[in-house]
């Protein structure tokens, strides 16, 4: 735990003494599981130390939308409490056996009279990952913003492209159509399209983009 992005640059005795003066706490929770549930309350933020949990939220068909999947290192809940919002309008759930850091998050953001250099080390740690969620949820907006489902599906997958155009993605095929907001059988067809037309290969979690 003390290796995790949010203690980068604090000396681990100053980062066992900010765990115990802000009360941090960790839990662990089984494999499909909630942490959080719609409009339960929530005055802290969230980091994951090991595991992997889905954000999601019913759209006004009361059909289930994931909005992003948070895995090692993930900050969570700073767009709900930095806007004094008191109760979570998305549930998380985990993906997988999961271990989690609560953090209070007035505690942690409000400075003490001390002023302790490893303090504002924190709260520039947390400034930093909150940059870095914010840019992915942008780039999700660019891509469910794309007009047809192949463009969304592309635009994904170009997300995720690596150097050697083999990579994996974090979804099933259900979680990666809720994820673009798609209908799960279109978007298989149009997969099986761009298969049969060269534009790609694919197993399970793996693709290849042949083409861009």
């Amino acid at each position: 735990m003390l290796k995790i992005d949010l203690f980068e640059n604090i000396e681990n005795n100053n980062i066992l003494e900010l765990l115990q003066c802000f009360g941090i706490k960790t839990k662990v929770f089984k494999k499909n599981t909630y942490i959080l549930k719609a409009g339960s309350k929530i005055d802290f933020l969230i980091v994951i130390l090991e595991g992997s949990a889905i954000v999601s939220k019913s759209d006004f068909k009361n059909e289930n939308v994931i909005i992003e999947k948070l895995k090692l290192n993930d900050i969570f809940g700073h767009n709900i409490v930095c806007l004094g919002q008191s109760k979570s309008p998305v549930d998380v759930y985990t993906q997988e056996g999961c271990e989690v850091l609560f953090l209070p998050f007035e505690k942690v953001v409000t400075p003490c009279s001390k002023l302790c250099s490893y303090h504002i080390q924190l709260i520039k740690n947390i400034m930093k990952m909150i940059s870095g969620r914010n840019s992915l949820l942008n780039e999700k907006i660019d891509i469910i913003g794309q007009k047809s489902t192949r463009d969304k599906i592309l635009a994904f997958l170009k997300s995720y492209k690596t150097a050697d155009g083999i990579f994996s993605v974090p979804y099933s095929r259900e979680e990666m159509a809720k994820f673009l907001c798609v209908d799960r059988s279109a978007m298989s067809r149009e997969l099986s399209k761009m298969r049969n037309e060269g534009i790609l290969r694919y197993s399970k979690n793996y693709f290849e983009l042949l083409k861009n």
